[in-house]
């Protein structure tokens, strides 16, 4: 009897660990169908809002594919000359209006963080000590001034929600990592872990520095 119960609690673990297995190893098509419902949702909302308001199908979708080719437009403008004349107007629109102004000012530096149009250099890759020392984390470079620089650091595996926090610049690691890199790192909870030959000696060599 104790034999039996041994044995069936030894399949239990096995069959348990063979599911979370085969969870994990169906993450990514989990993710990719939830992207791709979400957007789904997001394009069926917005054709019935859309068609509540023409009352007409063929309407709606007319407007639908114009708004699309609108979006296309604006971003060859973005890609091709680094501005758009639509957004440069919404601009000076959105910038005249004191109850909206700030809100509209702080949405499109955070758009312009994670977008390729921001041509500023503010996308600089960095590591930090966070949130206590010898635990090195990537952060992005928002602001800097007088040695003190204003990082956002994001969480795993969620890049876009995070900790705003100010540092001293001789406390951060410089890198070469892009933006698309260091999201891929954040994203994929450090499975993909690029340049990992640069990321793990300037860690060292920073540990072997304070040794010193």
């Amino acid at each position: 009897m104790k034999r039996y119960l041994v044995l069936t609690a030894r399949s239990w673990k096995k069959l348990l660990r063979y599911i979370f297995v085969g969870g994990i190893s169906l993450f990514p098509l989990v993710l990719v169908l939830i992207v791709v419902n979400f957007l789904k949702s997001l394009g069926i909302s917005a054709y019935l809002k859309l068609h509540n308001f023409t009352d007409s199908f063929w309407v709606t979708i007319v407007l639908m594919i114009i708004v699309l080719l609108l979006f296309a437009v604006i971003g060859f403008s973005i890609e091709r000359y680094g501005k758009s004349f639509i957004v440069s107007v919404l601009d000076r629109i959105f910038n005249k209006i004191p109850a909206i102004r700030t809100l509209y000012s702080v949405a499109k530096k955070v758009a312009n963080l994670f977008s390729d149009s921001d041509k500023s250099g503010k996308k600089e890759v960095v590591l930090v000590e966070y949130p206590k020392s010898d635990i090195w984390v990537p952060a992005y470079v928002l602001n800097r001034h007088d040695g003190v620089s204003v990082l956002f650091i994001p969480t795993s595996p969620n890049p876009t929600s995070g900790y705003t926090v100010l540092i001293r610049d001789d406390l951060i690691i410089s890198t070469s990592l892009n933006l698309e890199e260091a999201s891929s790192f954040i994203i994929s909870m450090g499975a993909d872990f690029p340049k990992k030959g640069e990321i793990t000696q300037k860690i060292l060599q920073h540990r072997s520095v304070d040794l010193a």
